[in-house]
């Protein structure tokens, strides 16, 4: 799925209900979970070795937290623009994220507000795999660009 075009979303457009565009990558290789591990330096091995995650009860390796944040900021990121400013993410992992899924963020606006002049858009966000909705979910605001 090709990442939608970086535009500054304004508030007046913005609208309760309202879904944002989806992002994806996948299906996750190997390499890449190595990678992700690497750079985050997160050694943990069920990120990275396939014989110890499964004798953990896992079914292959998983996808750490780190990244499923930054998914969740480049999720916000391409739908907001860039000049605004996810000011918080939070959010509960469940099924993991592992070799070969293929992983799609998402969004929908729950609220809109105005803050001592700030312009902040509150969101429900998830992470769907190609077998199951939400496997992981959570809540954003965004400070819209003036």
């Amino acid at each position: 799925m090709p990442l939608p075009p970086v535009i500054d979303t304004r508030y007046d457009e913005v609208e309760i209900g309202q879904e944002i565009p989806a992002i994806g990558i996948g299906p996750l290789s190997h390499t890449q979970f190595v990678f992700i591990a690497s750079s985050h330096h997160d050694w943990y091995p069920a990120h990275h070795d396939v014989e110890y995650a499964r004798e953990q009860g896992l079914p292959d390796i998983f996808m750490n937290a780190t990244w499923q944040h930054g998914m969740f900021q480049r999720l916000l990121c391409a739908w907001a623009g860039p000049n605004a400013i996810p000011r918080r993410i939070a959010y509960r992992m469940g099924r993991p994220i592992v070799r070969f899924d293929t992983v799609h963020a998402r969004g929908v606006v729950t609220g809109k507000r105005i803050e001592n002049d700030l312009k902040m858009v509150d969101l429900d966000i998830w992470l769907d795999k190609q077998d199951a909705d939400k496997v992981t979910v959570g809540t954003a605001v965004v400070v819209l660009a003036a």
